[in-house]
């Protein structure tokens, strides 16, 4: 089925234009904010911002924030890098910086949607600044997302399935969570 979703034509089209059209943008002050931003999400901040974030959970003995927020986390990494076995499939080419691995899906945009999500989530019914929140969590992974195929390191699908894994493997551990005995 995914090979089949890699031959549709107008996937691959949408990506080739993304691709042709992106470099309409590039400029140097940009292109270094963009660095900055897509940098956030690489796997040491990214491993320092969840382990703080868990830690503190469980200061507060909120172990069930941590482990939901630690399972979506570690379920979206091991499905994502199965699906990037599976796939192989190889980044653009003229990227503007220098990354290994395979494209597809898009480990900054799976990951920043999962933290975002699970974030949100778990701090929707206790927060005044809800709406705020939201938009943190709708904006955070759009713009790292935004940086890959800014970049080059991605195609505009390649993120848009990134997004659509970390949405899938949160709202899923989100929803079979340990309910309240009672």
């Amino acid at each position: 089925m995914m090979n089949d979703i890699f031959n549709l034509s107008a996937i691959l089209e949408t990506d080739a234009w993304v691709h042709t059209h992106i470099v309409e943008l590039y400029m140097p002050t940009l292109t270094e904010i963009m660095i900055a931003i897509t940098t956030l999400d690489n796997p040491l901040p990214m491993f320092v911002m969840v382990a703080l974030i868990a830690i503190l959970f469980i200061k507060r003995r909120d172990f069930e924030s941590a482990i939901l927020f630690l399972a979506s986390i570690f379920s979206s990494v091991v499905i994502m890098y199965i699906i990037k076995e599976l796939i192989h499939r190889e980044r653009p080419i003229h990227y503007l910086i220098e990354v290994s691995g395979y494209s597809f899906p898009s480990g900054h945009a799976t990951l920043s949607t999962v933290f975002a999500m699970s974030l949100y989530l778990i701090f929707r019914d206790t927060t005044r600044y809800k709406k705020t929140l939201l938009t943190l969590a709708i904006v955070y992974p759009l713009l790292i997302s935004f940086t890959r195929v800014y970049l080059n390191v991605h195609n505009l699908s390649d993120v848009i399935a990134g997004i659509a894994l970390g949405m899938a493997c949160t709202s899923l551990v989100f929803h079979f969570k340990i309910q309240p005995r009672g």
